[in-house]
């Protein structure tokens, strides 16, 4: 064999053997959770105004796709071989905004990037998000607090706290995500109509010349 060929014949042999043991990776199957909307929608007058749902922040722990578990206070977990179809958070302000299509009250709403010429803007801190196990009972969880403010000024109009808790049929993901299912329906319906009221509150505020805007500019 000719020696120069030799370091091409190794690389080539590396490269194979690389290539096989990719080939032979076990992946482990895991299975994705994606929530709809389901909530009936409440009877109320349409609203001239339009609303831009922001992406919720939260923590590190919640900002992710796995599905978060507290088997007691304090201690975090997550659920093996089970995903969200997104990050907490984007999921969250998707269900939002779908939550005010289906109310039928509100034509212009969207998320941040959509380009609406918006009046509002609709923050969100999610705070619990997760299956938490409470005397041996599984139960989901979701904790928010919601501020709608001014699109202009960025000042704060009206601020509510959310919070919605389901039991939960186990202790697995496939018996928690109805309860999920059951939580955020409660938790984001609540939301849409104190959203609305809000919203037409401020608008009553700014015809009778009382209007919550100030100078600073929305950055």
């Amino acid at each position: 064999m000719n020696r120069r060929h030799l370091p091409a014949l190794l690389a080539i042999a590396l490269a194979l053997g690389a290539c096989s043991s990719l080939l032979n990776v076990q992946r482990t199957p895991f299975t994705i959770y994606s929530p709809q909307y389901d909530a009936e929608p409440t009877v109320g007058p349409p609203v001239d105004w339009q609303l831009v749902v922001e992406t919720p922040l939260a923590s590190d722990t919640l900002a992710t796709p796995r599905i978060v578990v507290m088997p007691s206070p304090g201690v975090i977990e997550v659920f093996p071989g089970a995903r969200w179809s997104d990050t907490a958070p984007a999921m969250l302000r998707g269900l939002v905004v779908r939550g005010f299509e289906r109310s039928g009250r509100i034509m212009g709403v969207g998320s941040a990037v959509s380009g609406l010429r918006a009046d509002y803007a609709l923050a969100i801190d999610l705070h619990d998000f997760q299956v938490e196990i409470v005397d041996g009972s599984p139960r989901a969880a979701v904790r928010l607090q919601a501020r709608l403010l001014d699109y202009t000024s960025n000042r704060v109009l009206a601020a509510h706290a959310f919070a919605a808790e389901e039991p939960a049929a186990g202790t697995d993901a496939a018996s928690a995500f109805p309860a999920f299912q059951r939580a955020l329906d409660q938790a984001l319906s609540a939301l849409v109509d104190w959203t609305l009221a809000s919203g037409e509150a401020a608008e009553a505020a700014r015809a009778s010349g009382d209007s919550p805007a100030g100078p600073q500019q929305r950055q």
